[in-house]
């Protein structure tokens, strides 16, 4: 999810921890991640957002952080689309979670599409 707030961009990462076959059940991270502080109904927007995704989930917790970085993510669309597993490993690093996302390859982006 990408929020707007003021022509300037926040981003959500969702770090699904599944603990299959527990009667824990499983429970999700979700940091807003920004350069800025977002206003008041923007904030809203967002919680509102992940209750409607993740408030309804049986068997399922989730809590929503914050993770400020110094400025803002930008990368040149389309021809480095390997600076978004970059950066979003970047972010799990600082984070402290022990997570090394899959390779992937830019072919891997071809056939993307919001239809």
């Amino acid at each position: 999810m990408v929020l707007s707030d003021d022509n300037r961009s926040a981003f959500l990462l969702v770090v699904d921890e599944r603990l299959p076959d527990s009667e824990e059940g499983n429970k999700i991270n979700v940091y807003l991640v920004s350069h800025f502080e977002l206003s008041d109904s923007s904030y809203q927007d967002i919680l509102s957002f992940n209750d409607d995704l993740l408030g309804m989930k049986h068997n399922c917790s989730y809590v929503l952080n914050s993770l400020t970085v110094k400025e803002e993510f930008d990368f040149d669309f389309p021809f480095d689309m390997l600076a978004i597993r970059r950066y979003v490993q970047e972010l799990i690093y600082m984070l402290g979670i022990d997570l090394i996302l899959p390779d992937i390859q830019e072919s891997a982006f071809d056939r993307l599409s919001q239809d």
